[in-house]
């Protein structure tokens, strides 16, 4: 049976809130790059992701100037987030799939894969880095935490260093919801096409289709290239 994790895009927010219209401008955006590609096929529409994946970074980066908070600890060497179970659309894994296919490294990556049995620490975690980092999922990219010992506690299970500060989680929950919300808008065309939108876990996911370079055209014919037991819910509409 599905698992049923928090909703893709909540942002339950007060209607006067002033961030609301640029969520809301940021999931449209997302939404119009994506259907707009629909008409071209399924190769058009695995390239709207990255298209969608630079428009958000893009977004946050104009929006970050502006936002009071302390500077992120998130940087190379880190890698505490990476010890837990990443969501991403039907649509993202098939792209990222579809993206490292072609990389130099692909036959590294594959090899990663194919050694990951489960469990919490991604497969593409190499030497406190992300392997995979320009074409890395939403939920990824919309992490942002001051301080890296809440992520050590929380997400490694690994007591942080004694002394110092006490440890408080002090992430922001803005750049969260731009990512979501680009994931929304993302996958709202394609569910209403008819096309399938599950939430899958990333890495049991990516190992499904990576060595299937036709996973996508099966998908846009309507069959499931996934198994499921990468399957953790069903596409959720945006909360108004």
């Amino acid at each position: 049976m599905a698992k049923k994790p928090p909703l893709w895009y909540n942002l339950a927010m007060d209607p006067i809130n002033p961030e609301r219209h640029w969520l809301d401008a940021a999931h449209h955006l997302a939404q119009e790059i994506v259907a707009a590609a629909l008409a071209d096929g399924v190769e058009a529409v695995l390239a709207a992701v990255p298209a969608c994946h630079r428009a958000a970074d893009r977004l946050w980066a104009e929006r970050r100037a502006a936002v009071d908070g302390e500077s992120a600890a998130c940087a190379a060497g880190c890698g505490w987030c990476c010890h837990q179970p990443v969501e991403v659309s039907t649509i993202e894994a098939l792209a990222i799939a579809a993206d490292l296919r072609h990389r130099p490294d692909a036959d590294v990556l594959r090899e990663r894969l194919a050694a990951w049995s489960g469990g919490r620490i991604c497969p593409f975690l190499a030497d406190g880095a992300c392997a995979i980092y320009p074409v890395r999922p939403l939920k990824c990219r919309g992490l942002y935490q001051p301080d890296p010992r809440w992520c050590m506690a929380t997400f490694a299970k690994i007591d942080p260093p004694e002394g110092g500060p006490p440890i408080r989680h002090r992430a922001l929950s803005l750049p969260r919801q731009l990512y979501d919300a680009v994931g929304q808008g993302m996958t709202r065309p394609l569910y209403r096409v008819g096309l399938d939108c599950s939430a899958l876990e990333f890495a049991p996911a990516l190992k499904a289709v990576f060595d299937h370079p036709d996973s996508g055209a099966a998908w846009a014919r309507g069959e499931a290239p996934f198994p499921d037991r990468v399957r953790l819910h069903g596409w959720v509409e945006a909360a108004d």
